[in-house]
């Protein structure tokens, strides 16, 4: 497994800061390793990242409204809720698999 990957899934096991671009670039690098994403041990990543692909990314947050932002950061605390067994255990199963 990839360094990147890693360093990744134990921040997100860590911390739900960055969340939404930390999904997202263990989506990317699922789709690097695999061609896609999907039926991996980052499958749900790729979930998350079509679910939150109208949330705003750390760099385009100044943008927004305050409004917008409140909104936004519901729903997000909603999906990591709800998602949370799910990428726990994906990122274990990545970390696990740093020797492969």
């Amino acid at each position: 497994m990839s360094d990147d990957a890693i360093k990744l899934a134990t921040k997100l096991l860590e911390s739900d800061d960055d969340y939404l671009n930390t999904v997202i670039n263990l989506c990317r690098i699922g789709n690097k390793r695999y061609g896609q994403c999907w039926n991996t041990e980052f499958h749900v990543f790729g979930v998350i990242s079509s679910d939150t692909d109208h949330l705003p990314l750390s760099h385009v947050r100044e943008a927004c409204s305050a409004e917008f932002l409140i909104k936004s950061d519901k729903e997000l605390a909603e999906i990591v809720e709800s998602y949370r067994v799910d990428v726990v255990s994906a990122c274990n199963l990545i970390i696990s698999s740093k020797n492969v």
